[in-house]
């Protein structure tokens, strides 16, 4: 394993002049880790039978951020003839106006081409990575498999690191596998060691057929985040109505607390042949946290107003 579980401070008697103890204790419990919200509208835009003209993208982009959500999966730099609802990023970021946000903005790409594409442009601050543990997978989704996948991620660290930019992974089939391959804790364990090993450290675990069930999605978190300790695993689930609420609240008991969601559950991954069900709410993933008591950076005056300025 590459990464050592959390060092745990003594519990011996602290001088006055040490500070406080770190060590949970009633009256001093271990703080809550920062909620961070996602927003997709790149996951809403792919999966509609129609293009979207690049002056709207810009402007529904420019409504949402300054809803106050920690990324904004804005895009992805890929062949307009393979997904051509993101055609035109260009013109998109010419127009998008970060004045004033805290927010980054994330654009996919599936390899070297598309991630230079990305870092060219000054606006965009992670690139996120489409992986699997699936091969079948890879090859439908970015034409090419485990080798080239892991050569890719080579490369993206090296320009993100050159270019001052963050590298974002995303594991699909993060929680089963439909198309006949192997599929184990185990397995995925050996995936994200291998991730590690060459630097990353912030991963999504994603189920974009809709397949994972409530008690798999706590076993996946609950495991991975006591084996490492040291990554930020996000949550990014593809459901059907009446299942998003049970598969929150397993991976949020687990620990989870970086979720990705579609304002009103819009749009799908075109390439994985379930495209029946959708990204999981983000207006529902705001009661949810409601429901916790639980504190985020989200505006609802102004989630409100990116809602009317549509696309």
């Amino acid at each position: 394993m590459f990464l050592n579980k959390v060092h745990r401070p003594s519990s011996r008697t602290r001088s006055a002049a040490e500070g406080p103890s770190l060590v949970p204790t009633q009256k001093t419990m271990k703080p809550e880790k920062l909620i961070k919200l996602t927003e997709s509208p790149r996951d809403a835009w792919q999966g509609l039978p129609y293009v979207i003209a690049p002056e709207k993208r810009a402007a529904y982009i420019n409504a949402l951020l300054k809803v106050g959500f920690a990324v904004i999966d804005f895009g992805s730099f890929v062949s307009p003839k393979a997904v051509p609802q993101m055609a035109g990023q260009d013109e998109v970021l010419r127009l998008v106006d970060k004045t004033g946000s805290r927010s980054k903005l994330m654009a996919i790409v599936g390899n070297m081409r598309g991630g230079r594409d990305a870092v060219a442009q000054p606006k965009v601050d992670l690139l996120g990575f489409p992986y699997s543990i699936s091969e079948t997978f890879l090859q439908k989704n970015i034409n090419t498999g485990f080798a080239g996948a892991k050569e890719t991620i080579d490369g993206l660290l090296s320009l993100c690191s050159d270019k001052g930019r963050e590298l974002r992974v995303f594991m699909s089939m993060a929680y089963g596998n439909p198309y006949g391959e192997e599929w184990s804790m185990d397995l995925l364990k050996k995936h994200i060691e291998l991730l590690a090993g060459k630097g990353v450290s912030t991963i999504t675990l994603a189920d974009t057929i809709g397949i994972a069930t409530a008690t798999q999605i706590g076993e996946v978190y609950t495991q991975l985040i006591e084996y490492f300790p040291g990554f930020e695993f996000g949550l990014h689930i593809h459901t059907r109505p009446g299942e998003w609420e049970a598969k929150l609240n397993a991976a949020w008991d687990a620990g989870c607390r970086w979720f990705e969601g579609v304002i009103n559950g819009i749009g799908g991954c075109p390439m994985t042949g379930y495209e029946l069900v959708g990204n999981l709410n983000t207006l529902n993933l705001l009661d949810f946290l409601e429901g916790k008591q639980a504190s985020h950076s989200i505006n609802h005056k102004q989630i409100v107003q990116a809602i009317t300025t549509g696309y």
